[in-house]
C-alpha cells in the first residue's frame, strides 16, 4: 500500500446526496422577505410614535396636577395634538399601501391600527375625557361615526379615565375635604354604570376595564361616607339623601345586566336625559357595538364551512379523489370571496383570527393539491378524473401565485409549514410500498422549505413555533430512507417509480 492510498483512506466520504443536482435548494422567497421586512419597518415606526405619545401625555398630565400657567399647557398640547395627528396620518398611510383600493375608515368606523397605536389613541382619548370632566363635569361625547377615533378606542380611553385618573381625582378631592366634586364625579360614574349595563363585553381588554368601573363607583361612595362621619355637612346631606332613596321602595323591572342577550340587542332601551353624558350618542355607538357583534359571530360560523372544506380537500387528496378534492377547494374559495370577505371588509378588524384560519387551511390544501398533479393538470379546477400520483410533481407555489385570494405573508406561511406535514404523511404512505425514490422526493420538498424558512431574517407570528416540527419532519424522512436502505440490502421487495421489483432479479 502506497503513502497516497494510505492517507486517502483516512478521510471521509463525502455526505449523503439527500438533494439531487437538478433540485432547487431555496424557494424564491425573496419578495415575501422584503414584504415582511417593510411591514417590520412600519410596525417599529409605529411603535416609536407610540411611545412619543405616551411621553407627551404624561406631561400633559403632570400639567394638569401641577397648576401650571395657560401657554405652558396650550404649548404641551399643540405639541401633543401633533403627535396624535402623525398617529392618525400614520394609520391612513399604512392602509392605503398594503391594499389600495380599500378604504381606511369602513361604515362602522373601524380602522386597522399597526403596533400599539390603537392603545395610544385610546390614551389620548382618555386625557381628553379627563380634561373635558374638569372642565364641565361631564362625560366626554364619542366621536360621530366615520371619524378618526374608532368606537373600540373611545371606550378603552373612557373606561381607563374612569378607572385610574377619576379614581384618583375622587380620593384627591377627598383628601381636600370638596365632597362637591366627589358628588360630581360618584352621579357621572353611576350614570355610566347604567349605561354600561346595556353592553355585552367579551372577554378581552374592554371586559376587564368595564369590571373597574363598579370599583370606580365604589371609592367614590367610600370616601363620601368616610366624609360624613368625619363631619362633612355636604357628605353628610348626600349620605341622608341616599338613604331616604334606597328606603322609598325598589322598582319590579329587572336590571339591565338581568336581561336576556336577545333583549339587549333587538330591543332599544329607553332613553332618559343626563346631566353627566350625551345618553344619544352613547346608545348610537352602543347600537354599532352590537352590529360589529353580531357580525363577529356571523364570521365565525361561516368560517366553519370554509375551513371544513379545506380540510376535507386535503383528506380527499390523500385518498387519491382528486377530482373531490377540487371541488371542495372550489367550494371553499367562494365560501372565501362571497361570504367572508365582505364581512372582513366592513370590519376590518376581524381580518386575524378564524378569517385568517381559514385563509391559512385553504393555502395548506392548495399547496399541497398543486404539489401533486401541478399547476396545469388539475390544479385549477380542470377534469381531474384522469390524474395519476405516481410520482408527485413536485411544485411549490409562491406568494404571487395566489392571485384569485389574497393571503397575508404569515398566512401563506404557515400554509407552507403545514403543507410539509402533509407531504411527510404522503412520504408515509410511499414508504409502506417501499417506494423509495418518492420518499425522496419527499425529503427534497420538505429541506427546500426548511432551507427557505431558515433563510427568512424574521418569521411573523407565531409561524417561528412551526419550524421546529419541520425539521423533525425531515428529519424522520431522512431516518426513512435509512431504513429502507436495510430492507433494500436484505433482498426483499421494492417499488420504484411505482413499478414493483425484485432487488434479486
Amino acid at each position: 500500500m502506497t503513502e497516497d492510498s494510505t492517507t486517502s483512506s483516512k478521510i471521509p466520504s463525502a455526505p449523503f446526496a439527500y438533494l439531487s443536482k437538478d433540485t432547487e435548494l431555496f424557494l424564491d422567497l425573496s419578495g415575501l422577505e422584503q414584504v415582511l421586512s417593510e411591514s417590520n419597518d412600519q410596525r417599529q415606526q409605529a411603535y416609536d410614535l407610540g411611545n412619543q405619545i405616551k411621553a407627551a401625555l404624561l406631561k400633559c398630565r403632570a400639567s394638569l396636577e401641577q397648576h401650571q400657567t395657560a401657554n405652558k399647557k396650550k404649548e404641551l398640547q399643540d405639541s401633543l395634538q401633533a403627535l396624535v395627528q402623525q398617529a392618525l396620518n400614520f394609520s391612513s398611510a399604512s392602509a392605503s399601501a398594503s391594499d389600495s383600493d380599500k378604504d381606511t375608515t369602513t361604515s362602522s368606523g373601524s380602522v386597522v391600527r399597526m403596533g400599539n397605536l390603537n392603545n395610544s389613541l385610546a390614551d389620548y382619548l382618555r386625557h381628553q375625557a379627563y380634561e373635558h370632566f374638569i372642565e364641565t363635569g361631564t362625560l366626554l361625547s364619542p366621536p360621530p361615526p366615520n371619524t378618526e377615533y374608532t368606537d373600540e378606542e373611545y371606550l378603552g380611553g373612557i373606561l381607563s379615565f374612569v378607572n385610574f385618573d377619576l379614581k384618583r381625582y375622587v380620593i384627591g378631592r377627598g383628601t381636600h375635604r370638596d365632597a362637591h366634586s366627589v358628588l360630581i364625579a360618584r352621579d357621572m360614574v353611576a350614570t355610566l354604570l347604567d349605561h354600561l349595563l346595556q353592553y355585552d363585553f367579551r372577554n378581552g381588554p374592554l371586559r376587564r376595564k368595564y369590571d373597574g368601573v363598579k370599583y370606580t363607583l365604589k371609592t367614590c361612595e367610600t370616601v363620601l361616607y368616610e366624609l360624613s362621619v368625619t363631619g362633612c355637612q355636604e357628605a353628610m346631606e348626600a349620605q341622608q339623601q341616599q338613604q331616604q332613596q334606597e328606603g322609598g321602595g325598589a322598582s319590579t323591572e329587572p336590571p339591565p345586566s338581568k336581561r336576556s342577550k336577545s333583549e339587549k340587542s333587538s330591543s332599544a332601551p329607553a332613553l332618559k336625559p343626563s346631566p353627566f353624558m350625551n345618553v344619544e350618542a352613547l346608545e348610537a355607538l352602543r347600537l354599532r357595538m352590537v352590529e360589529k357583534d353580531e357580525l363577529r359571530e356571523k364570521l365565525i360560523k361561516k368560517c366553519r364551512d370554509g375551513q371544513k372544506a379545506a380540510k376535507q380537500a386535503i383528506y380527499a387528496l390523500h385518498r387519491d379523489d382528486f377530482d373531490g378534492a377540487a371541488q371542495l377547494l372550489q367550494q371553499c374559495e367562494q365560501c372565501i370571496l362571497e361570504e367572508l370577505e365582505p364581512i372582513v371588509k366592513l370590519e376590518p378588524n376581524l381580518r386575524h383570527g378564524s378569517y385568517s384560519n381559514v385563509l391559512e387551511e385553504y393555502a395548506e390544501a392548495k399547496l399541497y393539491q398543486v404539489w401533486l398533479v401541478g399547476k396545469d393538470n388539475g390544479g385549477d379546477g380542470e377534469d381531474t378524473s384522469m390524474i395519476q400520483t405516481t410520482v408527485p410533481a413536485k411544485v411549490v407555489l409562491v406568494p404571487d401565485d395566489f392571485s384569485k385570494i389574497r393571503l397575508e405573508p404569515q398566512e401563506y406561511l404557515g400554509g407552507l409549514c403545514d403543507l410539509t406535514g402533509e407531504i411527510g404523511r404522503f412520504a408515509v404512505k410511499k414508504a409502506t410500498i417501499r417506494d423509495k425514490d418518492n420518499v425522496k422526493n419527499c425529503l427534497e420538498t420538505n429541506m427546500s422549505v426548511l432551507y427557505a424558512m431558515e433563510s427568512m431574517g424574521r418569521i411573523p407570528g407565531n409561524i417561528g413555533k412551526k419550524v421546529d416540527p419541520l425539521r423533525r419532519t425531515v428529519e424522520k424522512q431522512e431516518r426513512m430512507l435509512y431504513e429502507l436502505s436495510l430492507v433494500e440490502a436484505t433482498g426483499r421487495n421494492t417499488i420504484v417509480a411505482g413499478v414493483e421489483a425484485n432487488a434479486e432479479e
